[in-house]
């Protein structure tokens, strides 16, 4: 089943009781237009945050069932992540609720581009009766620790994969406290899959390209990590896209990696 929607589609079925549209976008963006009958999803809410930590996890079970709730969805929903600006969120916001199990589709153009298509838009924010969304499905296989990261780095059946930009993984710049990253990662900055023309992932034939060119190929495991688990999230979605079946995300990655004095970095 093809993770991307065609926003075609959407635009000829959006009064499908059966697939609801999640809007990452801020909130001034979503009240100013946003495609009819979308949610705003505030990023917060799919976040899991700490006084003491600079990186933040995935929401609890708990949180989302809450979130999906208020928002008046339904345990029969197929939900349509909607983003813009090349999509890092809303791949944030597609992993996190893919990894407890959801039906998730991502809708493939970005919401800029849905508006230069002359495609139908609101700023009327309507108002949603709460439902009671429960996850009944396992969580799946798509999240890793440090100490799992730890255990591959020299593991030659998996890859891992630093979607930061290459002054990040060369450690000429640092977003924490340290510079440098993971021994033996690859680098694959996220933007390298984004689209042309506001589509938000390159089509299926370039995007493998890219990635076996990069020595990322399907026969390994993928561990896909950046600085706080948000770019990473477009390399992972981008990687299911492409058939990997085996793509797993550090969350808290380098943000976390590097607070961590037993750990070792290179560059």
């Amino acid at each position: 089943m093809s993770i991307l929607l065609d926003s075609t589609w959407l635009k000829e079925n959006l009064d499908d009781s059966n697939s609801v549209v999640l809007d990452i976008r801020s909130p001034r963006e979503y009240n100013s237009a946003h495609i009819p009958n979308s949610r705003l999803v505030p990023y917060d809410k799919i976040l899991s945050f700490t006084d003491s930590t600079s990186y933040f996890d995935l929401a609890s079970k708990e949180q989302i069932e809450e979130l999906l709730s208020i928002l008046g969805i339904n345990n029969e929903s197929t939900l349509v992540i909607c983003g813009d600006r090349g999509g890092a969120t809303a791949s944030r916001l597609f992993w996190s609720l893919a990894y407890y199990g959801l039906s998730v589709k991502f809708l493939d153009i970005s919401f800029s581009k849905w508006m230069s298509l002359g495609y139908p838009v609101t700023d009327k924010v309507e108002t949603f009766a709460n439902s009671n969304f429960v996850i009944n499905q396992s969580q799946l296989d798509f999240k890793v620790d440090h100490e799992y990261v730890l255990s591959k780095i020299n593991d030659s059946s998996s890859v891992l994969v630093d979607t930061r930009s290459p002054e990040e993984f060369n450690g000429i710049i640092a977003a924490g406290p340290k510079s440098g990253r993971i021994p033996n990662s690859k680098n694959f900055p996220w933007e390298a899959a984004v689209g042309d023309d506001g589509f938000i992932f390159k089509n299926i034939e370039h995007m493998n390209s890219l990635f076996e060119e990069s020595g990322i190929t399907k026969d390994k495991e993928i561990i896909c990590y950046c600085q706080v688990g948000e770019r990473a999230s477009h390399t992972f979605v981008a990687l299911q896209i492409c058939g990997y079946n085996n793509v797993k995300i550090y969350d808290r990655s380098f943000a976390d990696w590097s607070t961590r004095d037993n750990l070792p970095i290179e560059g």
